[in-house]
């Protein structure tokens, strides 16, 4: 389905491209969560710099495991969306955590609260799969037979 392998140059602008357009998306997120949930604004996970910082470092990461897949796999777009697969389940455990401990780890703790967590973290990993694994890749040029 998908041909071709992943180069530096590709990567110097898909990568910013990730990280931009999944940082703005989880802004967006979080701006609607606190708008229609009325979430607390002590719930620290969902403060500009928690969600900011996170989101460039597992940007920063898809794109260095996208590019280290890339470099040892001859098709790297299976193995690479079954390691994101993977490592974004994991992402819902500490929120699940959050969520059900008692006392609360942080003030303003509810379900709504952790649903926009959740809810960033699903739309963060559809992004950075689907913009790394379209626009990621260099495409092989094919030979045309002139007769």
């Amino acid at each position: 389905m998908y041909t071709g392998h992943v180069t530096w140059r590709r990567l110097r602008w898909v990568g910013p491209l990730t990280i931009i357009v999944a940082l703005i998306a989880n802004l967006l997120l979080r701006a609607i969560g606190i708008a229609v949930f009325h979430l607390s604004p002590k719930f620290a996970p969902l403060g500009i710099g928690p969600v900011v910082f996170w989101s460039v470092v597992t940007g920063i990461g898809a794109v260095l495991v996208f590019a280290l897949v890339g470099r040892f796999k001859e098709n790297p777009i299976p193995t690479f969306l079954m390691i994101a697969f993977s490592v974004y389940l994991a992402t819902f455990y500490p929120d699940y955590l959050v969520l059900f401990s008692n006392p609360p780890v942080f003030p303003g703790t509810n379900f709504y609260s952790v649903a926009t967590l959740l809810s960033m973290h699903v739309v963060e990993a559809c992004i950075m799969m689907c913009i790394l694994t379209v626009l990621g890749l260099e495409r092989k040029s094919k030979d045309i037979d002139v007769i």
